[in-house]
């Protein structure tokens, strides 16, 4: 059951990384627009830089619950491999605690921020003027997901989790092959 969920998590967070990926592509070519539109035309946009200032937001909080999960992370690997296994087991303990509180922070007041722009109709500036319940959104999600792969992923057995939850559809589609 447990690995069920796992499985059903990281098919959530594989999901939002490609997102995450899609969105990068966008950026290059909203920023790759705007440079042209600025120095070959004279005439800059007046929507690149906040459509990209909340795109790389979003980009980021996307995609750290799939890296998390993932073990593909920033890590501080010489230093965590130096440690004795107690000490590790701590650090890893206190890696997933921030984790876990990070995620729950964001998922929080990202909802609480989303509920709030959606009932007053906030919008950002610019010629989109996009609504602003919508990088809310983003937030609370990633960080309800965050919550969850700290919770289910624990750093000190990372490795054959994530090869247990990304594997496992591969292996059972050659067991019933």
């Amino acid at each position: 059951m447990l690995n069920h969920l796992r499985r059903i998590v990281l098919i959530g967070t594989r999901s939002m990384a490609v997102l995450a990926m899609i969105t990068t592509g966008l950026m290059m070519l909203s920023i790759s627009y705007d440079v042209i539109a600025r120095y070959a035309f004279r005439a800059p946009t007046d929507w690149a830089y906040p459509l990209n200032s909340s795109a790389v937001l979003a980009v980021t909080v996307l995609a750290v619950p799939h890296l998390y999960a993932t073990g593909h992370h920033i890590s501080m690997d010489l230093v965590h491999r130096s440690l004795p296994p107690t000490s590790r087991k701590i650090a890893d303990a206190v890696t997933a605690t921030a984790a876990a509180l990070l995620g729950l922070v964001l998922a929080v007041t990202g909802f609480q921020s989303m509920v709030l722009s959606y009932g007053h109709g906030l919008t950002g500036s610019g010629t989109f003027s996009v609504p602003l319940w919508i990088p809310d959104l983003i937030l609370g999600a990633a960080g309800a997901f965050l919550l969850l792969v700290a919770l289910l992923f624990p750093p000190h057995a990372e490795p054959e989790l994530a090869a247990t939850a990304a594997g496992a559809d591969t292996a059972q589609d050659g067991a019933n092959a």
